[in-house]
């Protein structure tokens, strides 16, 4: 018996290892990934919680937009539903290293690094793109410029006007917002001003057309302090002959439908029948 613990015990410690190990493998701790020497310096005493030019006045970030897609716009709701490419950029000194190249990291390195809190305020429900895997791109410059793109799709609220509805256009938003720091830490700027919005003049739409577009800088303000705020503003016109053939001659032919009962003989009950039900089966 005492032999047969004897003979357990080492196999035991064994395989305890080799769990531990093969755990290890498939969750690394951050600090075992293989970094190149350039990266490895420059993660070197920098600490992601803390953003650049820490107590040292406000850090201008650069942002611009693109729009892949809208893929839906519902005026029962009042949103709409965008796909969005988020970029932006900013000045980091804790990065900067010699050479005229720039360093593309895997977008797992995010995490050693400090990134801005922006979220898009009139946002009601979103979610980060990760097929194949996280869209998340983010580069750095010798100078210490860093770039950070994500491809978000979002439902937007839109306050839209309905009293001429379909007869007039639709003002929208997109408002962009930092979460946790004031205008005492960042200041946001659109990088080429209206031309930092690209891809809402290609799009092409069922129900609306995109008439016309601009941005621009303001503040919002709140008890707990004021905090930059960017936001893009556009027209959507309705498209007349969309609605026309979708909702204004369906309902057209419904009501010739279920007049035509009126003009058959009183006598031909079973006719009048199926022709009511036939109308009322179509109009639900």
């Amino acid at each position: 018996m005492l032999v047969s613990l004897l003979t357990c015990v080492p196999l035991f410690l064994f395989l305890m290892h080799s769990t531990c190990v093969l755990s290890g493998a498939k969750h690394p701790d951050r600090n075992d990934f293989d970094l190149s020497p350039t990266i490895r310096k420059l993660m070197k005493g920098y600490n992601s919680y803390l953003k650049p030019n820490f107590n040292e006045g406000p850090i201008e970030i650069g942002m611009s937009l693109g729009i892949a897609s809208i893929d839906a716009i519902s005026e029962i709701n009042m949103d709409y539903t965008a796909t969005i490419f988020l970029r932006q950029q900013w000045m980091d000194e804790r990065l900067l290293f010699e050479g005229n190249k720039s360093l593309s990291l895997d977008r797992r390195l995010v995490e050693l690094l400090w990134v801005p809190d922006t979220f898009i305020v009139n946002s009601r429900k979103s979610f980060l793109h990760d097929i194949t895997v996280e869209n998340r791109l983010i580069r750095i410059f010798s100078n210490g410029t860093v770039f950070y793109a994500l491809r978000i799709t979002a439902t937007i609220a839109c306050n839209m006007d309905l009293t001429k509805y379909p007869m007039d256009r639709q003002m929208c938003t997109l408002q962009l917002e930092s979460w946790g720091y004031n205008l005492q830490d960042v200041v946001f700027y659109w990088t080429q001003g209206n031309d930092s919005m690209k891809g809402l003049d290609t799009l092409q739409l069922a129900q609306y057309s995109v008439e016309s577009y601009y941005t621009s800088v303001s503040q919002a303000v709140y008890e707990t302090g004021s905090y930059p705020k960017l936001v893009l503003h556009f027209a959507l016109w309705c498209n007349i002959l969309y609605f026309i053939l979708e909702r204004y001659v369906p309902a057209t032919l419904l009501v010739a439908l279920s007049w035509v009962s009126f003009w058959i003989s009183q006598s031909s009950v079973p006719a009048r029948t199926c022709i009511g039900v036939m109308t009322i089966h179509f109009k639900k």
